[in-house]
């Protein structure tokens, strides 16, 4: 699915009356690009927009399994175990598990006999591999789209007066956050409900 259009975010805000002349497509487009796009892919540590090439190093465990940052993965190009004396390419002996972005070592693979490969080190492994989609899930689509709704509702609210209001015989609180409070927090309430599945607080070393 891809990234949702400007259209799409107007639909969502129906009964807003937020037409074009309101907020222009390319308002909506450079939010959702420069903005909640890169926010979702960094506290996800996953690219939707495409596939993507990283190397980064690794404190070995001295144990059989070492956990990756970022997921999916794709494919792992180069494993190695760096130290001042030599560089074991460990390339052939690793098991990857991708959506969990997961390397099971094995001393035999061709027996399934598993075994302590990643030995313990500061930063002595390194790890080139690709990972992300090619294009985003459903589930990521809707929560960009509704992250980008909370920030044009941030937008319009402040046109319009945010803050509070107090007059005389009458008073009018928006809430902690202007204009829209309410419906802007239930927007990235429900965004954060639909990411949280894949953020892992689980990282490599």
């Amino acid at each position: 699915m891809a990234a949702p259009t400007a259209t799409a975010i107007r639909a969502e805000l129906e009964g807003y009356g937020i037409s074009v002349t309101v907020l222009t497509d390319a308002w909506i487009e450079r939010c959702r690009d420069e903005e909640i796009i890169p926010h979702v892919e960094d506290i996800t540590r996953m690219a939707f927009s495409g596939e993507t090439s990283v190397t980064e190093y690794y404190n070995g465990n001295g144990k059989s399994v070492l956990i990756l940052n970022r997921r999916p993965v794709v494919a792992i190009t180069n494993i190695q175990e760096v130290s001042s004396a030599s560089v074991i390419n460990l390339s052939t002996s690793v098991e990857l598990i991708s959506s969990e972005g997961i390397l099971k070592v094995k001393t035999n693979y061709s027996e399934g006999v598993y075994g302590a490969i990643f030995r313990k080190g500061e930063k002595n492994i390194k790890v080139t591999y690709t990972y992300g989609y090619d294009d985003f899930p459903d589930d990521v689509s809707r929560a960009v789209r509704l992250l980008v709704c909370a920030k044009a509702l941030a937008l319009i609210g402040a046109r319009t007066g945010g803050g509070s209001l107090t007059v005389q015989a009458y008073g009018r609180n928006y809430g902690e956050f202007g204009k829209y409070t309410d419906m802007r927090k239930e927007l990235v309430h429900s965004a954060y409900s639909i990411l949280r599945k894949r953020m892992s607080g689980v990282t490599g070393g």
